[in-house]
């Protein structure tokens, strides 16, 4: 097995279809499906089901395809990691994104950087924290951006800004006193919560002998501010999560509690020594 089977491979797999994918691929369809039967004889397994109406991936297709997209995006960050080494500020720099980090990328020195150095190329890449953090696990990404609390030893990591939790309030349920609300303030609305502070939350909850009623939980807080915007409940969600998605239909109420505070970090396998481009980044911020 080699990579240019993998890619033979990942392009019939994404395409569906042998024809379409050897018109991508600028080859002939003989000589393509001819690679993929030698990659089936090799492994001694099935890995397409054809048809009239195309292929389709067997199990085994399906766990070599994840296997072969991380190969490949090795082979990507392995080439640009040295690339960079040895032209200096050029190549590409894979950055993970937490849903709940808005407003951290890119910030002023990172379009300075991107600016003067036109060959560095940023690949993002989006989900929550501990997805975020298995993608540095498997070197699928070089660095990201994510949000405390998170158990993940074997990382580095530089923190960026600290801030407090707010509540999204829909205007039916804003019956509150005063610009900023106390953990009490709670008990007698349906809230939203971003499931990664369930426990922080619960425990609090828990040590106030509150017990409020839990509307909705969800993946992203995003999510939770865009429900309160549509009268389900109270969001709580990170600050600057209120402020930048709350709109007509809700007050933003900051809320007093101290250990509701989360920390956005940027973090890194501590094993990588950060090449040339990654430093860089790493000190935009």
């Amino acid at each position: 097995m080699n990579f240019r089977q993998l890619d033979y491979f990942l392009a019939v797999a994404n395409a569906g279809q042998i024809t379409a994918a050897a018109q991508q691929l600028h080859m002939a369809q003989p000589p393509l499906s001819h690679q993929l039967k030698q990659l089936e004889d090799e492994l001694g397994v099935q890995l397409l089901r054809r048809s009239p109406k195309g292929v389709t991936l067997t199990p085994a297709g399906k766990l070599l395809r994840d296997y072969a997209q991380q190969l490949v995006d090795l082979r990507e960050r392995a080439n640009s990691q040295v690339r960079s080494l040895g032209q200096g500020l050029a190549g590409v720099l894979s950055v993970g994104v937490a849903s709940s980090s808005l407003g951290a990328t890119p910030n002023s020195k990172l379009q300075t950087l991107t600016r003067h150095y036109p060959k560095v190329q940023i690949r993002l890449f989006e989900d929550n924290t501990y997805g975020l953090i298995d993608r540095l696990d498997k070197h699928l990404i070089d660095i990201a951006i994510v949000r405390t609390p998170f158990t993940a030893p074997g990382l580095t990591a530089k923190a960026l800004t600290t801030e407090s939790m707010a509540a999204v309030v829909p205007k039916k349920y804003d019956h509150f006193s005063g610009a900023t609300i106390r953990v009490e303030d709670l008990a007698d609305v349906p809230l939203i919560i971003y499931r990664r502070f369930t426990q922080l939350f619960q425990t609090t909850f828990d040590q106030k002998g509150i017990d409020p009623f839990i509307a909705c939980t969800c993946d992203d807080a995003r999510t939770a501010v865009q429900w309160a915007e549509d009268h389900m409940g109270v969001a709580i969600v990170p600050q600057s999560v209120a402020e930048a998605g709350s709109g007509l239909a809700t007050n933003i109420r900051p809320i007093r509690y101290q250990p509701w505070r989360t920390t956005l970090q940027l973090v890194w396998p501590a094993a990588v020594t950060p090449s040339p481009l990654m430093q860089r980044f790493i000190d935009s911020y």
